[in-house]
């Protein structure tokens, strides 16, 4: 599908409160990266440094993988990948159940750094419904990858996944994405406005709505950033000793604060076939690369093409979805300070026990959620009766025309009931994030004035103690000063004295002679 055919929807308006965010950074931006540069070079290589050190026979190994459709659980048991052409000399795979035309398309789009299996529950759940496709990104697994950083930007990567609901023979699409395909669903959303009719993100923030809400707290959990922009390093680190980095990852929960935190949440087995897809030749860099990209067309090294840029800047008036972990270690629930004016038919979730791995960490609290934004946002009416009724019943089967009619009458009161309840509750957790958050400032602002106050008085006590002492100084130096002239001036008056005794004696007249 072009650009052409999906862009300049007619009403769409830019969002007033991302006129004002500035994108690329530019100059200032680069000069932030170029000074923090060194640091992170400098950390990242003592991290590859010890853990050379602990094992320094295993560290460049790696095992050959082969992984195909026998290794893959049960509950996904006849799907199959397809190719799909974006544009020449790039291929992407999806997975799929096989095409449904009669139902709506759902297309996952995964994140960093994981494969199409990242979406095995949602897609075992759904596929009865819809027709399911969840996409290998460009660059991952057995999808293409095209050489060069630039071939990794938002313009690339929004018109990839345009060019594969083109080639499924759809106009229409219902994204669901994690992570990185969260950002670039985004601006999929508002590049191809006729395109996309529902949205469901992840753990992931609106690019400009990320650079708009920044933290000193999100800066820093943001600075693997820079060791990604880093050449040959990030590789290292993702594929050492067997690319250990992933079995860390996927079964440290309880362990490492960036794992998920369910116990059981990845199998070995699971850990296995994400490796098979990292270690795809080329497969770390390409993966490494969006980040690249992104940075350095904030930095203004790359340009951003023009339609990717007025794409973040539109407003989405459509049925949107944003599930969030409490315990995202990656991404503070800050980026969704406003992004009701962004999408005001927005649903916000926050799961308390979730991590940023929000798929591994609550599959099943996960599904609910969508079959219940999914019937309340219906796009066909079979939506509208609900996932058993669905699933039990083919289109062709599921009554006469008047049947249809009423059920499409029961789907629009449910769409208009369900988006006065999405505001209600959107607005409530986000007005209960700000406040929570404003609640986190004063406090913290509070803290802070208390050493700084605490801070002055010390200040205050050394200044005093140091001009005590140095006006006792002064007093004893001028003490000294004031002898020392006073004796010189005695000294002097005295010699003046003995001077003039000593003249009057010699001016005295002799006696005369006695006879």
């Amino acid at each position: 599908m072009s650009a052409a055919a999906c862009n300049g929807v007619p009403g769409a308006s830019e969002v007033e409160i991302l006129k004002a965010v500035r994108y690329p950074g530019g100059l200032r931006s680069l000069v932030l990266m170029a000074a923090l540069l060194p640091l992170a070079a400098l950390t990242l290589l003592a991290m590859l440094l010890r853990d050379l050190w602990r094992d320094p026979w295993s560290f460049f190994s790696s095992r050959p993988r082969r992984t195909d459709l026998a290794d893959l659980p049960p509950e996904l048991a006849g799907i199959q990948p397809v190719g799909f052409d974006t544009e020449p000399g790039v291929r992407l795979t999806g997975w799929t159940f096989g095409p449904r035309p009669s139902r709506p398309l759902l297309l996952f789009l995964h994140g960093f750094p994981e494969c199409w299996y990242s979406w095995r529950d949602q897609l075992a759940h759904l596929k009865d419904r819809y027709e399911v496709v969840a996409l290998d990104m460009r660059g991952y697994n057995k999808s293409s990858k095209p050489a060069g950083i630039a071939s990794y930007g938002l313009d690339k990567l929004t018109a990839d996944v345009a060019a594969v609901v083109a080639a499924l023979g759809r106009d229409r699409v219902t994204l669901v994405a994690h992570d990185w395909g969260g950002a670039i669903a985004w601006a999929v959303a508002g590049r191809y406005p006729a395109m996309v009719e529902r949205l469901a993100v992840l753990a992931a923030p609106h690019w400009l709505l990320y650079l708009r809400n920044i933290t000193a707290e999100q800066a820093a959990r943001s600075y693997y950033f820079l060791w990604f922009l880093l050449p040959v390093l990030p590789e290292l680190l993702l594929l050492h000793t067997d690319a250990a980095f992933l079995e860390a990852l996927w079964l440290g929960a309880g362990k490492n604060e960036f794992s998920p935190r369910r116990r059981g949440a990845c199998t070995p087995q699971d850990v296995e076939i994400y490796k098979a897809a990292l270690q795809e030749p080329g497969s770390v860099t390409a993966a490494l690369n969006y980040y690249r990209a992104t940075l350095l067309t904030e930095a203004g090294l790359l340009q951003p093409h023009p339609e990717v840029v007025a794409a973040l800047r539109r407003r989405l008036d459509i049925p949107v979805l944003v599930v969030w972990g409490k315990h995202d270690h990656a991404l503070c629930l800050s980026n969704n300070i406003d992004i009701d004016q962004v999408a005001p038919r927005v649903r916000l979730h926050v799961l308390p026990d979730a991590s940023h791995w929000v798929q591994a960490d609550a599959p099943e609290r996960l599904n609910a959620i969508l079959d219940e934004w999914l019937a309340d946002n219906p796009v066909s009416p079979a939506e509208a009766v609900g996932p058993a009724a669905a699933a039990g019943a083919e289109p062709g089967q599921q009554g006469n025309g008047s049947g249809l009619q009423q059920r499409g009458a029961a789907a629009a009161a449910a769409a208009v009931a369900a988006a006065a309840k999405s505001a209600g509750e959107a607005a409530a957790e986000v007005a209960a994030g700000v406040t929570a958050r404003a609640a986190e400032v004063a406090a913290a602002a509070q803290v802070k004035a208390a050493e700084v106050a605490a801070a002055a008085q010390v200040k205050a006590a050394e200044v005093a103690e140091v001009a005590q002492a140095t006006a006792a100084e002064l007093v004893a130096a001028a003490q000294t000063e004031a002898v020392e002239v006073a004796a010189a001036a005695q000294a002097a008056v005295e010699t003046v004295e003995a001077g003039v005794r000593s003249r009057a004696k010699k001016q005295q007249p002799a006696a005369p002679a006695s006879e």
